[in-house]
């Protein structure tokens, strides 16, 4: 009888299990969804600079995000192509080192840009030596744009054809902003530059400006205290709000300063891991879409297909169809750092990428809805639909789950009126209901 094999259990293993069972976090970012040698960097992070592990997974999604740019895309099927930007909020307390961060994980961009500006600076001196009467003057490439109004993004855009990001350090300044274009159209605009459609510019001087396949990322930092701002002047209902990814950790612990540096081969991993799919991107002269493997594929409209159709509330619907979107941009971020990183296909959309993508999903659900909640007006009777303030209004002052259960779900023409899913999740909202003890509820004098 041969010997049993020993499993070799990695401190990266180790990490991920302190975080899902000593942690006691219920909403923990699933930093499995990056390869492996990537959350070395990302636990490193977090043991030296005490950075939130939510932070610098999405800081660096984004930045991955940034270095493919419209470069690289998914095509799910015929006529439905999927680029990878993502507009990221990253919330939290101040001093939580949310700026910092982010600084991290963009310090390879933030490298790439200075590289870019010399090479600018060289250029714009030989143009201004030059005696040629024809010359052109160069025009600087970038990566990230943070002061600019509308028309001067598609400037820039123009360009820089494989994209930008919006990096802002506070994005409440970026809201206001955003609140000053709404009577021209802007928010038409920005809801575009989600999509990715073709957006253009006819400027007073005459000179119009086209971007036909334009890439537009965004993130940046908020406090917890100005979140509802962004539900503001019809963000909640024009579907803006639910086109965020929140990046909200559960249990935000205080900074300590601590005497401890990264090790450097770690830093150096991720630095070379960023340029080298930034080197991958630019090799191709002309964007490309790749396709969705068929198992992939398969699991991914299955998991698409069996999502509730019966949504409580109507934002909710809409958060939940974002979502099914970004997974796709995801799952192309994804698969193409682990391409970098453990060779996998570059030419395609694999069932792992898709799975971790889903992961995903799952995380920034649970904190769309978190914010939602924050966002919402304290008294907000009048903005549930008739059958939820009919089931408010028939229970008691004091119940049970199982009481309001047999309230909730009586049946209505042979069928219960809602599951015991959408009740159960009605007794988390705050606004209506206090948890008295385990299993015993008050409604809310609203």
């Amino acid at each position: 009888m041969s010997e049993p094999k020993l499993r070799i259990v990695e401190n990266i293993d180790l990490e991920l299990d302190y975080q899902k069972f000593v942690g006691a976090n219920i909403n923990p970012f699933p930093t499995n969804v990056l390869p492996k040698i990537l959350q070395e960097v990302v636990y490193e992070t977090n043991n030296k600079f005490q950075f939130a592990l939510d932070y610098i997974c999405a800081g660096i999604l984004n930045t991955a995000a940034s270095a493919i740019g419209n470069k690289i895309k998914v095509k799910v099927k015929e006529g439905w192509i999927e680029k990878c930007n993502l507009f990221t909020v990253i919330v939290g307390r101040p001093g939580d080192g949310k700026s910092h961060a982010l600084n991290f994980c963009f310090k390879p961009i933030h490298i790439k840009e200075n590289h870019l500006y010399e090479e600018y600076e060289k250029l714009l001196k030989k143009h201004e030596e030059s005696t040629n009467e024809n010359k052109t003057k160069p025009k600087l490439s970038k990566y990230l744009i943070t002061d600019y109004t509308p028309e001067a993004l598609i400037l820039h855009h123009t360009n820089n054809k494989k994209g930008l990001t919006i990096y802002v350090d506070e994005l409440l300044g970026w809201l206001r902003g955003f609140n000053r274009y709404n009577n021209s159209g802007e928010a038409e605009f920005y809801l575009s530059l989600w999509s990715g459609t073709t957006i253009s510019s006819d400027r007073a001087s005459g000179k119009s400006l086209r971007v036909e396949d334009p890439f537009i990322g965004v993130i940046g930092s908020a406090q917890i205290s100005v979140l509802k701002s962004f539900g503001k002047d019809g963000r909640t209902t024009n579907g803006f709000l639910d086109r965020l990814l929140f990046v909200y950790p559960e249990n935000q612990k205080t900074l300590k300063w601590n005497i401890d540096n990264v090790v450097p081969q770690k830093l150096e991993n991720y630095y070379n891991i960023i340029s080298n799919l930034i080197e991958l991107c630019d090799s191709i002269e002309s964007s490309i879409s790749i396709p969705i493997e068929k198992k992939a594929k398969q699991h991914l409209f299955n998991w698409q297909n069996n999502r509730p159709e019966n949504h409580l509330f109507d934002f909710e619907r809409s958060i939940d169809i974002k979502l099914q979107q970004y997974v796709i941009r995801f799952s192309l971020i994804i698969q193409l750092l682990h391409h970098i990183t453990d060779n996998k296909s570059k030419d395609q959309i694999e069932l792992f990428a898709i799975k971790r993508g889903i992961e995903l999903y799952n995380y920034f659900h649970h904190n769309a809805m978190k914010v939602r909640r924050i966002i919402s007006n304290e008294g907000y009777l009048e903005g549930l639909t008739e059958l939820q303030r009919t089931i408010f209004e028939e229970l008691p002052n004091k119940f049970s789950t199982g009481e309001g259960i047999k309230i909730a779900c009586k049946l209505t023409q042979g069928k219960p009126r809602i599951s015991d899913r959408q009740f159960k999740k009605i007794l988390k909202d705050k606004k209506l209901f206090k948890r008295i003890s385990h299993g015993k509820y008050e409604k809310i004098d609203i």
